[in-house]
């Protein structure tokens, strides 16, 4: 159960790998949205075709949970057994000035989740961070699957410096600060870097002020990118010397995972779950470091081989410790502990 499902939004990726999983192991099942995107297609089917005659009385029930979800309150009364899984919540006050309607949601979410979380007979995080914000110990990390990913691909440290960030274009992601440490980076050591943002952005007029922003303070230097596929998607990573994530909230923060399958050095905010992901493969700032601090730490991971290959390493091992065999074997144990 989603309460919306997209074709670009993790939340969803996660039930469709899940969906994958199940199947394979024989359940069967299906998977239900309260709303959405027509790109979807038909492997998710609208909330309001579920009846009593989909579900059997010993079927699990496995919430997604992710945003305020009033069609989903019903699956709460519904005498199956249930999964929760929270994928967490961005705090409402990062959305006010830019977006008061996504403000709103999250803020209602944010507010019904221990009310959900409650009603389930797990309630699990997609990390401990996700999972202590109602009590719980319970962990079933992001699926993650490095092999869809494609190959890595060794940076040529001859090339102009490319500094990344991959996540959805919104307030709480900080590009802003990305791009500011970005430019004190590329005038004090790297003056034809360039930096490369991924993400979808929240709305139109969120996307053109960053541009703007870009503009102004690192003209021509800034590319602001969404909608890549797979492959294009790969291609940033490989080509990739840096990734820098300013982010003030983050759940769990996939793109540290993709970055260190692709050997690339990261520079991160130490928020959320960004510590536990992390591990020690990557260089964090504190709340007392600003875009100066990473604008160092930039040049340090971009510079010196040694660290790059120490990186390397551990980000290989934290890619290791989120291996899908063992996430799936996981997420199947609970399952089956509530189908007994």
């Amino acid at each position: 159960m989603l309460s919306g499902a997209g074709p670009y939004d993790a939340v969803t990726t996660q039930a469709l790998a899940f969906r994958d999983l199940f199947w394979a192991w024989g359940w069967g099942g299906r998977d239900f949205a309260a709303d959405i995107d027509p790109r979807i297609g038909d492997r998710i089917a609208p909330l309001r075709s579920l009846h009593a005659g989909t579900i059997a009385a010993d079927d699990v029930l496995l919430v997604h949970y992710s945003a305020y979800a009033p069609k989903l309150r019903a699956v709460l009364e519904m005498p199956q057994r249930k999964l929760l899984i929270s994928h967490n919540i961005t705090p409402a006050r990062w959305f006010w000035d830019h977006d008061p309607q996504a403000g709103v949601v999250c803020a209602l979410g944010r507010k019904q989740l221990p009310e959900f979380a409650a009603a389930a007979d797990v309630a699990a995080g997609v990390s401990l961070y996700n999972a202590r914000e109602f009590g719980s110990d319970v962990v079933i990390p992001i699926l993650f699957d490095p092999d869809a990913l494609g190959r890595p691909a060794e940076q040529d440290p001859s090339d102009p410096p490319t500094i990344l960030f991959v996540g959805r274009l919104a307030p709480h992601k900080r590009q802003d600060a990305v791009i500011g440490a970005f430019e004190l980076y590329r005038r004090r050591h790297a003056r034809n870097a360039r930096l490369v943002l991924v993400g979808a952005p929240i709305n139109w007029g969120y996307d053109a002020a960053m541009r703007e922003l870009a503009e102004e303070l690192s003209p021509g230097n800034v590319t602001i990118e969404s909608g890549l596929t797979r492959e294009q998607l790969a291609e940033r990573w490989r080509s990739a010397h840096a990734f820098l994530c300013m982010s003030e909230h983050e759940g769990f923060c996939i793109p540290l995972l993709e970055a260190f399958h692709f050997g690339v050095p990261v520079i991160a905010r130490a928020v959320g779950g960004v510590p536990e992901v992390a591990g020690d493969a990557a260089l964090l700032l504190s709340d007392a470091d600003d875009e100066s601090v990473a604008a160092e730490l930039l040049a340090f991971a971009v510079g010196n081989r040694k660290l790059r290959a120490t990186l390397r390493e551990r980000g290989a091992a934290r890619v290791a410790a989120y291996a899908p065999e063992q996430t799936a074997r996981t997420l199947r144990d609970v399952l089956e502990s509530l189908a007994e």
